[in-house]
């Protein structure tokens, strides 16, 4: 699901407008008369900042991230999540040796955690001087009132990326369902016919699917589709398309440098498979899968996805025949 500690605003941001932020920063600064204001975000990858006074705009892709172990005064309120008001750092021995005192003359630092909706620190809010300050419980108020006005705009991304993966991804096995599929599939062709790559559909069904519901139940049968999801997940590429389409039905759209190792890709799906099921006592079961690739001409993702289906049907029968003749 939504993942908070990764770099916000690093694409063009369609849930918010920065120019939001960018007016609130210019705000607030304005009205403390300090000259530089920021909001920063923290992650386990370090702080970088998103927005800073009067720069007309996000500069957070040119801004440089900053380690996780650089000492900062947004370090501090970011790892306490709370707030902190220095007001004159060059005589408090605790904060007169870091580089933002030494090195760029702060004298004051006022700085607010920033919280994602379910409570987690998204970063800070903060305001820095070069001369001494004496902020009264007014600004205070008064910043925390910006504050939240940002961690209203967080928490409407978070409900807006939360209701959109749960209208892309299968509830069950929780990859893309089949909407979610063709969309990001029909991407992936388009791009492939402007850079002149090949991409390969999968098709994969489990044999005697229905006989494991009939025979071990629903739940059993359940299961079984839920570690196919993962096998898939774990063993194939982050960049490859993986959905369900329905029942025991999955497809995986993937881009390919070399076509004589989908064979190994197939087989390797497999035995992964059946290991995966041996380690969760479920019993064996294997799969059919069809293939197929796209041409050098503009094609619809529904094409490609039939010609998968036709190919795993014609290994689906010749399964089928090859267990009836050991009867």
């Amino acid at each position: 699901m939504f993942e908070i500690d990764q770099w916000a605003f690093s694409g063009i941001d369609g849930q918010i407008s920065l120019h939001k932020w960018q007016k609130t920063i210019d705000l607030i600064t304005g009205l403390f008369s300090a000259p530089s204001g920021y909001i920063v975000q923290a992650t386990s990858k370090g702080y970088r900042v998103v927005i800073r006074n009067n720069e007309g705009g996000s500069n957070f892709e040119t801004n440089p991230i900053l380690p996780p172990q650089t000492p900062l005064f947004c370090k501090y309120v970011a790892e306490n999540n709370n707030t902190l008001y220095v007001n004159n750092a060059c005589n408090n021995d605790a904060w007169n040796t870091l580089p933002e005192v030494v090195e760029d003359g702060v004298e004051s630092y006022l700085g607010l955690p920033i919280h994602w909706p379910e409570g987690e620190v998204f970063g800070t809010l903060c305001l820095k001087d070069t001369k001494k300050t004496t902020y009264t419980n007014e600004y205070f108020e008064l910043i925390e009132q910006l504050r939240d006005l940002i961690e209203d705009d967080l928490a409407l991304i978070y409900s807006y990326e939360q209701m959109r993966e749960i209208a892309m991804l299968d509830a069950l096995t929780n990859i893309y369902n089949r909407r979610a599929l063709s969309l990001l599939a029909q991407q992936k062709l388009n791009l492939a016919l402007r850079l002149g790559f090949d991409v390969c559909c999968l098709f994969i069904d489990i044999n005697d699917f229905k006989k494991l519901n009939d025979t071990f139940g629903h739940e059993v049968g359940d299961k079984a589709l839920i570690i196919l999801a993962d096998t898939l997940k774990t063993h194939l590429r982050d960049a490859d398309i993986v959905g369900r389409i329905g029942g025991d039905e999955f497809v995986v759209v993937m881009q390919v440098s070399d076509k004589s190792k989908i064979g190994y890709i197939m087989d390797k799906i497999s035995t992964e498979y059946s290991k995966a099921l041996l380690k969760e006592d479920v019993c064996d079961l294997s799969l059919s899968i069809g293939y197929s690739f796209t041409d050098k001409q503009r094609q619809s993702f529904e094409k490609l996805l039939n010609d998968a289906d036709q190919a795993m049907y014609k290994n689906k029968q010749a399964y089928k025949l090859a267990k009836k003749a050991q009867l």
